[in-house]
């Protein structure tokens, strides 16, 4: 995420003396909030066109893996799905990184639906259900980065 300036008010805590300065203001709040959500929704795009990226780098493993996992029951502890599991951040329920935000969560709840409905026309929601902890990590860590890149311009 890029840095965002944003302009400090000239009335904190709503202390305005008139509708002019007011609706300034408003419209700089707005402005800055704009900015910011989209630079997350740039962040979403990039995160869909780079999905399941490990599935085609390492598509032989990947494939192999997938083919024969009818007859293993150990699927999950196959090299491919842990580096798979590993090196993208949306599998929240295999692993949490250390930084998960709430942008890994989006893409595994879209993850989930797409792959439920297009397989089977129903989405399982034991998916969906996050490792305990994780959703409030993953909130905190979002406030924290978008924080850092909430620059203000004095």
């Amino acid at each position: 995420m890029r840095k965002i300036k944003i302009k400090r008010t000239s009335n904190p805590d709503y202390g305005y003396t008139n509708q002019e300065e007011l609706y300034a203001e408003t419209t700089q709040h707005q402005q800055d909030v704009c900015r910011v959500m989209y630079e997350l929704a740039k962040i979403l795009m990039k995160r869909g066109e780079i999905h399941d990226w490990t599935k085609k780098k390492y598509f032989p493993d990947f494939a192999n893996d997938t083919l024969e996992r009818l007859d293993t029951p150990d699927f999950k502890s196959r090299e491919w799905y842990k580096t798979h599991t590993t090196l993208e951040r949306h599998h929240i329920n295999a692993n949490v990184p250390d930084d998960v935000d709430l942008i890994d969560c989006l893409e595994m709840i879209v993850d989930c639906i797409c792959a439920g409905k297009s397989r089977s026309g129903e989405v399982n929601p034991s998916f969906l259900i996050l490792k305990e902890g994780a959703l409030e990590k993953a909130y905190w860590n979002t406030v924290q980065k978008i924080s850092y890149n909430v620059i203000l311009e004095d």
